[in-house]
């Protein structure tokens, strides 16, 4: 056996080595024939038999410590669990979809049944969707869409009723009100398209009219169109040809049809007094055309009046103009004055071919004495 070569080796700090630094943790040489250390507790990596690394035998094969416990994969989830792979907020997200789609058409109905404004339907979605209102609650719901705009203009009577220290009207009994009305309305004759819309009845519930006031301003309307002047009715009836029962809607609701009703009756009391002054038919234009130059039924009693005493000089005889039946209307009643003057024309040119006998004077009757004239009537 050749002696091993330590030529090199700093031995000087063997002079201070002491033999106990050789003992394992329980004290024992790992020297010793029958050495047998107890497995090592690390958790790093030992060699094979237990021995911790870098205690003495290098040679032994290295043996590499195995995790415990599942294998995760990238995003912490363990491929051995039965439910691996499977969604388990699919459930929670088909419920709030279905819950949206429930609210979405919920809220359609309901505002098609108020008759409201649909532009107030993404308010109230997203209300509903964020569970800030509560599908379930109709209170909550009713106090979501009371302030809103679309709201107010469709219930517009309950700000008045408020002024007037009247309750508010929630929406089912406010619309069960409205067609309360319609129902009497329609049982009297009213015409359909004259309370048709939910504006119609706004005046009635701002003034909580009962169903029993308005019967009796019904029977009021009636009453009027009786009692009323009958050439001034038949004026209405020939004018607008419009029924006893939509003439008595014409007094029924003096706010919603004092337009109305003052130009038609006006209308009608002109062509009554051109019917009855002077024998002429007005047509509904014409009528019309009075009323908006502010001529006054006075002034139509008046003005027909001279027109009928003109007899004949309305008629155009051979070498006068042509003159209309508007403008000798105008004429009449003063605002025509080119007609004024063509009448006035005729009327000094017929009297003198009757001062000089001419062709224009003409006897009626054998014994009557009633000479007829081409410019009226002469006794």
């Amino acid at each position: 056996m050749s002696m091993m070569d330590f030529s090199g080796v700093d031995f000087t700090g063997l002079a201070n080595l002491n033999i106990g630094d050789l003992r394992d943790s329980q004290g024992r040489y790992p020297m010793d024939p029958g050495y047998n250390p107890a497995p090592a507790t690390s958790e790093g990596s030992v060699y094979a038999g237990g021995t911790p690394k870098n205690i003495f035998d290098e040679s032994a094969p290295y043996v590499e410590s195995k995790p415990t416990g599942p294998i995760l994969d990238a995003w912490g989830r363990d491929p051995s669990n039965s439910n691996y792979g499977v969604d388990l907020d699919a459930p929670d997200r088909e419920k709030k979809n279905i819950r949206q789609r429930d609210a979405r058409a919920f809220i359609e109905s309901e505002l098609a049944s108020y008759g409201i404004d649909p532009s107030l339907k993404t308010y109230l979605y997203s209300l509903i969707t964020e569970d800030q209102v509560d599908l379930s609650n109709a209170d909550a719901l009713y106090g979501a869409m009371r302030n809103q705009p679309e709201f107010i203009k469709r219930f517009s009577a309950n700000q008045v009723r408020a002024k007037n220290k009247l309750p508010e009207l929630d929406p089912a009994s406010y619309i069960a009100l409205e067609e309360s009305y319609l129902r009497t309305l329609q049982s009297n004759g009213m015409p359909s398209d004259f309370y048709d819309q939910p504006s119609d009845f706004t005046t009635f519930i701002e003034n909580n009219i009962s169903n029993a006031d308005l019967q009796i301003r019904i029977k009021d309307g009636y009453r009027a169109v009786k009692e009323a002047d009958p050439e001034v009715m038949r004026q209405l009836t020939e004018l607008y040809n419009v029924n006893e029962g939509e003439l008595a809607a014409f007094y029924l609701d003096p706010i919603k049809t004092a337009q109305i009703l003052v130009s038609k009756t006006s209308a009608a009391k002109i062509a009554a007094q051109a019917k009855g002054r002077a024998n002429i038919q007005l047509s509904t234009g014409l009528a019309e055309s009075l009323v908006a130059r502010n001529i006054t039924e006075a002034e139509a009693e008046k003005g027909f009046g001279e027109i009928g005493k003109l007899g004949e000089l309305t008629t155009q005889l051979s070498g006068e103009a042509a003159l209309t039946q508007e403008q000798i209307i105008g004429q009449g009643l003063g605002y025509d004055t080119t007609a004024e003057l063509e009448l006035e024309k005729r009327k000094r040119r017929r009297l003198g071919e009757f001062a000089g006998g001419g062709g224009f004077a003409r006897t009626q009757g054998e014994t009557s004495g009633a000479t007829r004239l081409s410019v009226g009537t002469a006794e």
